[in-house]
């Protein structure tokens, strides 16, 4: 049973990595193919923006993994797997419902963070890439990832949602 929690949140933090990594990177390689030199001297940045969104991909994966393996062992989510359980139109719903609360979220939990009080401890290090790269994308500090990393977990325990649509908003 603790096997199965542990490799469930590996999977999701190889998954949240994976996709970083290989989204950034072809970003990063495109952008260096279309404009040569471009990241050149700024290796030590770069550095410090992938240990900073690895670290930010565990962070969003854990919760994930932890409530992938509930929602598979015990029931814990109200994740379902037959669309006839609820009405059709729940489907297309329940998207436009995690997308508008996720939204509402992200706007607001950003607009504290940059309040001053706030923004030093937990939103400066997303700011310390002032000319970001393409490696900047997850690039938060640890506070800043669990802001982010809360929500889409609360909503599944809470609202109703098909595994398909659940991949759609993620």
């Amino acid at each position: 049973m603790f096997t199965a929690l542990i490799l469930s949140v590996i999977a999701m933090t190889a998954i949240v990595a994976g996709r970083y990594l290989a989204v950034s990177g072809a970003f990063a390689w495109l952008t260096n193919r279309r404009i040569p030199g471009l990241y050149g001297d700024r290796k030590a940045q770069i550095r410090n923006e992938i240990s900073w969104s690895l670290a930010s991909a565990f962070i969003y994966a854990a919760p994930a993994g932890i409530l992938a393996w509930g929602w598979q062992t015990r029931g814990w989510t109200k994740i379902y797997s037959n669309a006839a359980d609820y009405p059709l139109w729940w489907l297309p719903a329940s998207v436009l419902a995690y997308l508008l609360l996720h939204d509402c979220w992200f706007y607001w939990t950003h607009r504290i963070m940059h309040r001053p009080s706030i923004y030093k401890k937990m939103h400066a290090v997303h700011h310390a890439s002032r000319d970001p790269t393409a490696w900047a994308a997850m690039s938060f500090h640890p506070w800043e990832s669990i802001t982010g990393a809360v929500l889409v977990p609360a909503l599944v325990l809470l609202i109703p949602i098909h595994y398909g649509a659940l991949l759609v908003v993620l």
